[in-house]
């Protein structure tokens, strides 16, 4: 009985996605063929970001899931950085000094929900400095390859935050 509710679920699930998509798919075709201009692709992509993350915050909502926590905090700072730059709110720059600060965050959010991975947050901190200092470097406030020298302290970041990891499970 349990794996025909189980069932029933997926397959609801499965034809409210496929709804949705129909119905978006439609609007957009129908707005096209009435000469109804759409927002460009990229004024929406940010968005698309927020929703994932939005997503994310919504499996874990409630269910003591705290796997979807990386997901929902990268996502959410992916779509936050590239809706305040699109929108003018700070400078245009190369956006991929975000990407390790997003995953940076994501791997510090998930070691505040489930504090025994000590090994995620000397790694998410690492990631978040190194994002911070390409950033700064891309804003032109001071130059990388003063402290480029230094890049093997990421690993040993990585290292150190997998002993730690590997002595909390112990204890």
């Amino acid at each position: 009985m349990a794996v025909r509710t189980e069932l029933h679920i997926k397959n609801r699930r499965g034809s409210l996605v496929g709804g949705l998509i129909f119905i978006f798919i439609g609007a957009v075709m129908l707005a096209w063929r009435l000469n109804i201009s759409l927002p460009v692709w990229e004024d929406l992509y940010p968005f698309g970001f927020i929703l994932l993350g939005l997503a994310s915050a919504y499996r874990i909502r409630g269910r003591g899931y705290h796997d979807g926590v990386f997901g929902t905090v990268f996502f959410l700072s992916l779509g936050a950085f590239f809706l305040l730059r699109n929108y003018g709110f700070i400078a245009y720059f190369h956006s991929w000094p975000v990407f390790p600060i997003a995953v940076g965050l994501g791997l510090m959010a998930q070691f505040v929900f489930v504090p025994k991975q000590w090994g995620l947050l000397i790694p998410g901190a690492a990631l978040v400095l190194f994002g911070v200092a390409l950033l700064m470097e891309e804003l032109d406030y001071w130059h990388f390859y003063d402290i480029a020298r230094f890049w093997p302290l990421i690993l040993i970041a990585f290292g150190v935050g997998m002993l730690l990891n590997a002595w909390r499970q112990r204890t």
